[in-house]
């Protein structure tokens, strides 16, 4: 007896496979999650052609404007950075218009995050210069910290002169950031846990961004940041295969929020291709460099253009392999087909010998099956006629029988009724002579007695009749009767099983009229379970009789 067993590193492989086939089936549906965020755009911009905001009063542009093009430029920004740009620059001149300081302080900040993206780092730092951190609410302050940081960061990471000189200022701006931020609050741990990262803290900056993670409710754009710092925590720690299942969940939330300026697929990109997979490897580089050429993002480009060349050139190699290996293949499989295509000439040949004879043994053979199924045909027809005329004959016996009964009865209650009637005639009581000729009463009666004979005459011979029959109709339309009693419905159809199929003659039996018969027939027949055209045909085939 053997067992498998699944070691941790067995069960973390198959979840990356899982996450990279997700993130592959994201990639072929980029376009669709695209779609969604241009809808929401033209929404916005279709905001922006409405009368009430377009119109200007006293000189003075209206504030809802400002609201929606930083609307706007909140769906650019992680999309499209030039169109960011455009929106925030509006909005930094309707700032001016308005002279509202802290609509133009907003707008700096926004517009220097948008340049920092962008590569415009001069720029970048040319409007936080303009700024005074102490002239700033605290919301704004800690956006003055945060665009300061995150330029150095870039400048850090996008050039190659000064980089400890940026990595300093960073940490500073870093460390000022975290003063201003309350302490129990998300933005907070993010940044702690990248200073703990940096100074090589790893576990202590794991267990934050974990704690993090698992309070993301919707797999965001937060939560794609949140994946992606822990990514890079496991790069530094050197667990490769956890650093590709975070920078997959990063890219999977991204590539689903349509968001272009993103890192985590260029990221995971460079792990499969150091880790021999270069077959994804290509396809997320390649992903990544649309990605941040429709982003219009400079300086990922760059990056990007440097890795591209040594990802497509070892993919270009490893398809050539592919393609000797493949010629090599084609060569022997070449080699044994025509070995094969000899043996199966010998093989023909050799069966050509046996097929004559074995025709002759089908046509021998085919013609006493044909034989065989005809005796079966008539085997079957006459025991379908056989239990036919046993069942007829049990039902005219039983009938007949039934009959002699009802008619002796009704003989006996005749002449009961005619001495009833004369003795009132001959007493001279005409008002109570009358009153009996009038009266229904005896009819009902003998009627009721009638359908109960039937009934138990019926249910006699056909004790599973209303069991079957229900199975014939929907569950919530089946009939619940008292045992031994059939209902105006149930002895249509209960007739309809005798052979009695002219509605004129059940119409009469039922005291009814022919529309009613064939207004039962259809409101029973719409309740069916099988089709209802061979409704009937399955009635007319329910049980057999119980006495066979």
């Amino acid at each position: 007896m053997s067992f498998m067993v699944f070691s941790p590193a067995a069960a973390q492989d198959a979840k990356l496979d899982s996450l990279l086939s997700i993130l592959d089936d994201a990639i072929q549906q980029r376009q669709i999650y695209a779609d969604r965020r241009e809808a929401e755009i033209y929404r916005l911009k279709q905001q922006l052609k409405t009368s009430d905001l377009s119109k200007e009063k006293s000189g003075l542009l209206k504030p809802d404007r400002y609201a929606i093009h930083t609307k706007l430029y909140q769906e650019y920004k992680p999309y499209q950075s030039d169109s960011a740009i455009k929106y925030v620059s509006y909005n930094l001149e309707i700032a001016r218009k308005l002279k509202d300081p802290l609509k133009i302080a907003e707008s700096k900040l926004q517009l220097a995050a948008l340049y920092s993206i962008a590569g415009m780092s001069m720029d970048a730092a040319n409007l936080l210069r303009s700024l005074r951190s102490n002239q700033l609410t605290l919301e704004l302050k800690i956006g003055y910290y945060q665009a300061y940081k995150d330029l150095y960061s870039n400048l850090a990471a996008y050039h190659n002169v000064n980089t400890d000189v940026y990595r300093k200022s960073n940490a500073a701006y870093r460390d000022s950031l975290l003063q201003l931020l309350p302490s129990s609050s998300r933005n907070f741990k993010g940044v702690y846990a990248e200073k703990l990262s940096a100074s090589g803290q790893y576990k202590a900056a794991e267990k934050i961004l974990l704690e993090l993670l698992s309070g993301v409710k919707t797999k965001n754009h937060e939560y794609a940041i949140w994946s992606s710092a822990l990514g890079n925590v496991y790069k530094n720690e050197g667990n490769t295969l956890l650093q590709q299942q975070y920078f997959a969940l990063s890219a999977i939330s991204d590539l689903q929020n349509a968001i272009k300026e993103n890192t985590s697929l260029q990221a995971l990109a460079i792990s499969l291709y150091e880790s021999g997979d270069l077959e994804r490897a290509y396809q997320y580089i390649k992903c990544s460099m649309e990605d941040a050429i429709f982003c219009n993002a400079p300086l990922r480009t760059i990056v990007i253009s440097k890795i591209f060349p040594i990802i497509d050139l070892a993919h270009q190699a490893k398809e050539k392999e592919q393609r000797l290996q493949l010629l090599i293949l084609l060569g022997l499989i070449s080699l044994l087909s025509i070995g094969l295509i000899l043996a199966v000439f010998y093989v023909i040949k050799q069966l050509s010998r046996l097929k004559r004879g074995r025709l002759e043994l089908q046509e021998v053979n085919h013609l006493l099956k044909t034989l065989n199924q005809d005796l079966q045909h008539v085997n079957l027809q006459l025991n379908e006629s056989n239990v036919q005329l046993k069942e007829a004959n049990l039902i005219k016996e039983e009938y007949i029988g039934n009959f002699l009964d009802l008619c002796s009865n009704y003989i006996n209650k005749l002449e009961d009724y005619r001495k009833a009637l004369n003795k009132k005639a001959t007493t001279g009581n005409i008002d109570g002579l009358l009153k009996m000729l009038k009266s229904t009463e005896l009819m009902s009666k003998e009627l009721k007695v009638l359908y109960r004979n039937f009934d138990d005459t019926f249910l006699h011979l056909y004790p599973d009749f209303v069991t079957a029959f229900n199975q014939l109709l929907v569950e919530e339309e089946r009939f619940e009767l008292k045992a031994g009693e059939l209902n105006t419905e149930l002895r249509i159809f209960a007739l309809l099983r005798l052979g009695i199929e002219d509605s004129a003659k059940i119409a009469a039996f039922l005291r009814c009229s022919m529309s009613t018969i064939y207004n039962y027939r259809t409101k029973v027949r719409n309740k069916a379970m099988v089709p209802r055209e061979d409704f009937e045909d399955y009635v007319r085939k329910i049980g057999t009789i119980s006495t066979f």
